[in-house]
């Protein structure tokens, strides 16, 4: 069973570990590697993936939905994850996720996102008008990681 993290993920570990609440919303969850190590160090984790992509397994403390059930939910996550779903999907469907996703944002709450073949332009047109502002980014070789604070302001 994979239980490491994205690296991603582990770079901003120590922030996250500092939040008094810990609900995390991990959008495209698929082999559940962060929801899991998320969920033994915690969390109260919402795994959200497509119907015949997320590998189920029975966790206490770990729920899963499929990303049609998460537009009716308001889940007040402090961390949200999406890694490596972005650049997977089209540009009406990223804006459709960002939609999902600011939705079910806690103000103050932290956006995580780790993809490739979109530039940090492109990311931040799909959250900075939905609430969002880049607090951090890493560029590497093959992929941007970008994290971003809910400010709260989006309907």
């Amino acid at each position: 069973m994979v239980t490491a993290p994205a690296n991603s993920l582990s770079k901003y570990l120590p922030l996250f570990e500092r939040l008094k609440k810990k609900t995390v919303l991990d959008y495209g969850s698929g082999n559940l590697r962060n929801a899991i190590y998320l969920h033994r160090r915690g969390y109260r984790v919402y795994a959200v993936d497509l119907p015949d992509r997320i590998k189920t397994k029975t966790l206490p403390k770990l729920s899963f939905l499929f990303a049609d059930e998460l537009k009716n939910l308001s889940l007040d996550a402090d961390i949200a994850l999406c890694t490596f779903v972005l650049n997977l999907i089209d540009a009406h469907k990223r804006i459709e996720v960002m939609d999902t996703i600011a939705v079910n944002m806690a103000r103050g709450g932290y956006f995580l996102v780790e993809t490739r073949d979109l530039t940090l332009r492109d990311l931040d047109l799909l959250t900075v008008p939905r609430g969002f502002v880049r607090i951090h980014d890493q560029r590497g070789r093959y992929t941007v990681i970008a994290l971003y604070r809910y400010l709260g302001v989006y309907h």
